[in-house]
């Protein structure tokens, strides 16, 4: 793991990181969906993939989270926001698991934009939601990867994450993407920096 810069570190968001969070988001979506797609977002998507929209998005889960079980992480270097992440419990149906599960831990974005990226950041806020998970006694941990995303895909697969044989489908316009699920049992992993 890359060893943290002397002022980088992981913290809960707060309310005045909701408008840079939507910053983030719409520069590390975009770069994702376009890269499924294999060319620029539609118009009538593009306009609704805008930092202000996610920011709006991402306001009610900083300030009114619907449980306690739901956080959102960001990460810091110096006094800027360069990364966030967001977890809650996995929905169990699509986890292929029993209501009475152990519980499954889903990292809903884990998002650092790449002027930022090979820092550490993502590396720190998936080792801060490890330890959330510890907690919480979570068995295992599993998010949902665009296919095409290969820097994404690359990091969790360092972390010991595997596909999990799920998939689904994404409209984006009369276009469709798709998301594999990917996961972990809970253990010792060192990902590549992010």
């Amino acid at each position: 793991m890359t060893s943290a810069l002397p002022d980088s570190f992981v913290r809960p968001a707060i309310v005045s990181d909701v408008p840079t969070i939507g910053e983030i988001h719409e520069t590390t979506m975009t770069s994702t969906l376009e890269a499924a797609l294999g060319h620029a977002l539609p118009a009538d998507v593009a306009q609704h993939v805008t930092g202000d929209n996610l920011a709006k998005n991402w306001s009610e889960s900083v300030t009114a989270p619907p449980s306690p079980a739901y956080r959102i992480l960001t990460a810091v270097e110096g006094a800027a926001i360069v990364g966030f992440a967001a977890m809650a419990p996995a929905d169990q149906a699509l986890a292929g698991e029993a209501d009475d599960s152990t519980g499954i831990l889903e990292i809903l974005a884990l998002e650092v934009p790449p002027r930022h990226g090979r820092k550490g950041h993502g590396s720190r806020m998936l080792a801060a939601i490890a330890d959330q998970a510890e907690q919480d006694r979570v068995a295992e941990m599993q998010v949902w990867i665009v296919v095409g995303d290969e820097a994404k895909t690359r990091f969790f697969d360092s972390a010991g994450f595997a596909p999990r044989g799920i998939q689904r489908s994404l409209e984006l316009g009369a276009e469709r993407v798709t998301e594999q699920c990917w996961y972990t049992i809970m253990g010792d992993a060192e990902p590549e920096s992010v």
